[in-house]
């Protein structure tokens, strides 16, 4: 984007940046042109011919930086006076990247506009794969990175949300793989925006369901919202499934290849409650939640009103629970606040 209030200069410029391969230049020919223009673009860098006899015309790169913070700032200037003004106003406000002295008759300032445009190109390669990259973590390994990478486990109470299809091999069998991917991707983009709406993290997919926790004041209540939510879900989607929940100290942190640097590792929850959680899931038929009953005298939820299971065995821990059975109303969920 060049910013040049002299039409002569502005064509000059132009026609040069587009001999140099720049075929998309926007032209701002007044300072009250700018916020339009960079309305209509997202420029790598912005050129400033800054002509002496308009001072004023230097706080428009302030203006720049608050509408287009991630654009390389270019001041070309006069020798004299008028090159030390600009400077000034770079040190005072650090709205200025790059300084030129005038005249451009040789390749300094094509130089150094090329310079930027590919340091821009670089940064917006890198940081499109690092949010490519960022995708495939959980959302509870992000927080846990975001104070610090360690190799430790940490041991807390969550409330655990297991998610499952109900007859997945058949449906395998039966589906199209195209349309099966496709709805199960929109199952699964459903569930998670729940979770994140109730204030929860997805630890991992596991194929063809969710694994969520939720942590701190009120998880139960949270946990067992969010989870007659996404059993409500059922119907919606073509694929079947149940959701379990239990709640208790779980251990999190990084596991795989520890033994040399740069090996995978993945962010994982596990545990007697992660366990519990998913085998409640399993007996949990299709838009079921099944939860434990210790679960919901925290959350005290009556609504719906769910079906007392006692003595529930569960399968690899070898203890029997009590557990509830809820088989969400979608009109009622709808009419109630979260």
């Amino acid at each position: 984007m060049l910013v040049d209030s002299d039409d002569y200069t502005a064509s000059v410029l132009i026609d040069d940046l587009r001999r140099r391969g720049l075929g998309y230049v926007h032209w701002a020919a007044t300072t009250l042109d700018v916020p339009r223009v960079l309305g209509t673009c997202e420029p790598d860098a912005v050129i400033v011919n800054y002509h002496s006899d308009q001072p004023d015309n230097l706080m428009v790169c302030s203006t720049i930086k608050l509408l287009a913070p991630l654009a390389a700032t270019v001041v070309i200037a006069s020798p004299g006076p008028a090159l030390k003004t600009v400077r000034q106003w770079a040190k005072q406000t650090s709205s200025i990247d790059v300084i030129i002295e005038k005249p451009l008759s040789d390749e300094r300032f094509f130089t150094a506009v090329m310079d930027l445009l590919r340091v821009k190109a670089d940064t917006r390669e890198a940081e499109a794969r690092v949010a490519r990259l960022t995708s495939l973590v959980p959302e509870g390994a992000l927080s846990v990175m975001e104070h610090g990478f360690s190799n430790e486990a940490e041991i807390f109470d969550a409330a655990v949300i297991f998610t499952d299809i109900r007859g997945s091999s058949r449906l395998i069998r039966d589906t199209p793989p195209e349309i099966f991917f496709e709805n199960l991707n929109a199952l699964l983009s459903a569930q998670a925006a729940l979770v994140r709406t109730h204030q929860g993290a997805v630890v991992k997919y596991t194929g063809d369901g969710m694994l969520a926790i939720f942590r701190g004041m009120g998880r139960s209540y949270l946990a067992l919202r969010c989870g007659l939510a996404i059993a409500g879900l059922n119907g919606k989607h073509p694929f079947p499934f149940g959701v379990g929940i239990a709640q208790g100290l779980v251990l999190a942190g990084f596991i795989g290849d520890s033994t040399e640097a740069g090996q995978r590792r993945q962010y994982d929850v596990i545990g007697a409650t992660v366990h519990m959680a998913a085998r409640l899931c399993e007996l949990a038929s299709a838009g079921e939640l099944i939860a434990t009953q210790g679960l919901n005298k925290s959350a005290r939820i009556l609504s719906p009103m769910p079906r007392l299971m006692t003595g529930v065995l569960i399968r690899g821990l070898d203890v029997e629970a009590d557990c509830l059975a809820f088989y969400p109303d979608q009109t009622e969920l709808k009419q109630q606040e979260f």
